[in-house]
């Protein structure tokens, strides 16, 4: 069950809050595909705008006759938000150990606490990149016509991939979609390593260039904003390291939210959005648990990954 707000501020430790929001996610890339919302309640309602804008009107109005009206439709769509929490516990020995160590100034002491928030705040901080590439390299999650499953001689990895050309194709028809190009492109570990290498990307290289492309040349080739590479990895019950993203790559349109609140409307037609409850994630003050004699630090993310437009992305699958 969601907390209210006072619940939370009653629970929250605004000394760990801050060392856990100050953390770095290193190769994580959710928020930049899927932006936060932030706002103050568990659900919010948003106004998801119809398509009048993009229609056609006879707009010729003769003399003393009434002019042409246009009714704006929108679905007020209810957003809600999910509760994860974690807890990291740290044997009092090791407290006590790293007092001792503060006080005898030891050189290489480590902030115990800091260790609980780090651990907590990095497997909160996969679990929500976890749930947004779920979402985002599901072919289910997109329009008709707006996946491209690459095989033989298509993948971006042969000789005979043409990323380009797919990417430039992909970007027309989310532009009559939608009426704006995408401004961001999505890949995965494996799909950047495909691009790098590929030749149609190093014919517009400059001849005397040995190294890989760089982003900002991607950037210009491919005709985008931002580009971004998910790298991430999560361990699997045999300990072995698989990639977050996949074997994907995704072209999209994402708004840039600055300082928004829970009463903006998505009149820009975004692929999708993270609503997250303002000032999470969040550190719960620490308790101490008897029966394993242990500090208990805890760790709360209220947020849902949320599909605004399934026609603002194009995803293109297996590109190596």
């Amino acid at each position: 069950m969601a907390m209210t707000l006072n619940e939370i501020r009653l629970k929250q430790n605004p000394i760990l809050t801050s060392l856990l929001l100050g953390m770095g996610q290193g190769t994580l890339i959710a928020e930049k595909l899927f932006p936060r919302l932030p706002q103050a309640l568990s659900s919010v309602m948003l106004a998801k705008v119809g398509d009048e804008r993009s229609r056609k009107y006879n707009l010729r109005r003769a003399p003393g006759t009434p002019t042409k009206r246009v009714d704006i439709k929108y679905d007020g769509n209810t957003y809600t938000v999910e509760e994860y929490s974690v807890e990291v516990p740290i044997p009092r020995e090791l407290l006590r150990e790293s007092d001792e160590s503060r006080r005898l100034n030891v050189g290489n002491y480590l902030d115990i606490s800091r260790i609980a928030m780090v651990t907590a705040n990095d497997i909160l901080g996969l679990d929500y990149e976890l749930e947004v590439a779920g979402v985002a390299t599901n072919a289910a999650t997109y329009a008709a016509g707006h996946v491209l499953a690459l095989a033989g001689a298509t993948k971006w990895s042969t000789d005979t991939g043409t990323p380009v050309d797919d990417v430039e194709n992909a970007a027309n028809v989310i532009r009559k979609k939608i009426g704006k190009r995408p401004n961001k492109l999505t890949f995965s570990a494996d799909a950047f390593q495909a691009v790098k290498s590929n030749i149609q990307v190093r014919s517009y290289l400059p001849d005397s260039q040995m190294g890989a492309p760089t982003l900002e040349q991607l950037k210009v080739i491919f005709n985008v904003d931002e580009i971004v590479v998910g790298d991430a990895i999560w361990k699997d019950e045999t300990d072995t390291g698989q990639d977050v993203w996949g074997n994907n790559a995704i072209l999209a349109y994402v708004p840039r939210i600055a300082n928004a609140s829970g009463d903006i409307s998505l009149a820009e037609p975004g692929f999708g959005f993270t609503n997250v409850i303002d000032g999470h994630p969040f550190a719960e003050t620490p308790y101490y648990e008897g029966s394993t004699k242990s500090w208990i630090y805890g760790a709360t993310f209220e947020r849902r990954a949320n599909v605004a437009y399934n026609t603002a992305a194009f995803l293109f699958q297996n590109p190596k």
